[in-house]
């Protein structure tokens, strides 16, 4: 099960209540927020950990209902297409078919959110597919996974936790 941390503008837009959820592992708590680019509603979402970053672009009304499910795919479709294992993909993936909406609760990860959402709006970042920009996001190197990737940082967690398991 995902928790999805979401600011105070996201949860007031997508019309769910918080939850209280005070201790969740790391490795599925995932922040997020709601921003504007060009007139459209889009919404980032920030792995608390790795600070790998997933972006749904140009969200509609109808859609906050599907929020969990499109979050979801473009998690899946990011995972793919960086090689992460199949395995490792569809397990991490199964344990996301559930989500508990809560408030945020790390300065750090919405510094962070922070600084992607600036970068995306002085970069105009409107041509080309979401997953090109979903890639590109996530190789900027930040301090706080001391200067690594945040997909490979990802990548490095999923593969020793679901190595410790076996799938």
């Amino acid at each position: 099960m995902f928790v999805i941390r979401g600011t105070q503008k996201l949860l007031k837009e997508w019309e769910t209540e918080p939850l209280q959820v005070d201790i969740y592992p790391p490795l599925n708590s995932w922040h997020a927020s709601l921003f504007l680019l060009n007139r459209r509603k889009n919404i980032v979402f920030m792995h608390d950990i790795s600070r790998l970053s997933i972006t749904l672009f140009g969200i509609k009304k109808s859609q906050y209902n599907n929020l969990p499910t499109l979050f979801v795919q473009a998690l899946k479709e990011l995972m793919i297409s960086e090689g992460i294992d199949e395995r490792i993909v569809k397990a991490y993936i199964q344990e996301g078919e559930q989500m508990l909406v809560t408030t945020t609760n790390r300065h750090s990860v919405m510094g962070t959110l922070d600084e992607i959402i600036f970068i995306m709006k002085e970069l105009d970042m409107e041509h080309g597919c979401e997953l090109e920009k979903n890639q590109w996001n996530n190789r900027i190197v930040f301090k706080t996974v001391e200067y690594k990737y945040p997909v490979d940082v990802f990548k490095e967690m999923l593969e020793k936790h679901y190595k410790l398991e076996s799938i």
